[in-house]
């Protein structure tokens, strides 16, 4: 256990790192693309750096510290030689209530999500539903939600769907096409392990900002009015969001949307999308 312990905070450390060279480096360019790889493969690092054993001859400073850490988290090993101070007991270390909090924080976090899911499959399933192209469902419900996108559905009211219906579809299958659920979902599992590192909350936060970017540069893309479709985000901004696992309509900061809508576009990786016209059918 107290190995595990030792690779967790090791990943906290290294990730806490990159993210804040992202901060520094890329988090106010328009390279929407490339930032969003950056961000996932801060992720991936953070989780694989700790695995690769490094051995120096002479342990600087900063390696010899790391080391008294790691020696003190692993002194103490939960097993049956622990040292027995009264019949039948033994003392509790520090260790064993780190390791308590550390998976009552997972357990919280684990639960959270199931619950969001649970909360979210439950109004799909209970909504009226019809078939977009490309395999694409179109989920209507009642409820008084911001329009958001799952995997290959897209749920939205009646009401949305009659007033602007147009524009957030295209929206909503700009995310679908960029297929951004994936990337929430190795978010959130990342957000498991890390739940109490600040940088990993950061870093799912950034990397919805971009995902919403990113599909605000496709509807902008299809010819759609620029400050028409401003102004539908600023009349959707207050709807209510209960998902986090999914792509919301009103998700980040209106400010920063609309910046980086009318800011120059740089990023050499952007290419033409496919047009992401479409029509629905009714499910017999």
């Amino acid at each position: 256990m107290g190995t595990f312990l030792v690779y967790i905070l090791k990943s906290a450390v290294c990730l806490a790192m990159f993210y804040l060279f992202y901060r520094l480096l890329l988090s106010k360019e328009t390279f929407h693309r490339f930032n969003r790889m950056a961000l996932l493969g801060v992720m991936l690092l953070s989780c694989l750096l700790p695995l690769v054993k490094v051995t120096v001859e002479q342990a600087s400073p900063v390696n010899a510290q790391v080391m008294s850490m790691e020696d003190l988290l692993l002194m103490y090993q939960w097993n049956s030689e622990a040292v027995v101070v009264e019949e039948g007991s033994r003392p509790f270390h520090w260790q064993e209530g780190l390791v308590l909090v550390y998976f009552a924080g997972l357990f919280f976090v684990i639960v959270r999500h199931l619950w969001s899911l649970g909360r979210m499959l439950y109004l799909i399933r209970h909504s009226r539903c019809e078939r977009l192209d490309n395999g694409i469902r179109l989920v209507v419900h009642r409820r008084k939600l911001a329009p958001f996108s799952w995997m290959r559905y897209i749920v939205i009211s009646e009401t949305d769907l009659k007033e602007s219906g147009h524009h957030i579809l295209v929206h909503e299958m700009a995310h679908i096409h960029h297929r951004h659920s994936w990337d929430l979902l190795l978010t959130e599992a990342c957000a498991w392990l890390q739940w109490f590192n600040p940088a990993i909350w950061l870093l799912k936060q950034e990397l919805q900002n971009i995902h919403e970017y990113e599909a605000d540069e496709e509807v902008l893309r299809q010819g759609i009015n620029a400050k028409e479709y401003q102004m539908l985000l600023i009349k959707k901004a207050v709807g209510a969001r209960l998902y986090s696992i999914a792509n919301s309509f009103n998700h980040s900061s209106l400010k920063k949307r609309i910046t980086m809508m009318i800011r120059k576009k740089s990023n050499p990786w952007d290419v033409p999308s496919t047009s992401m016209y479409f029509r629905w059918q009714p499910l017999p």
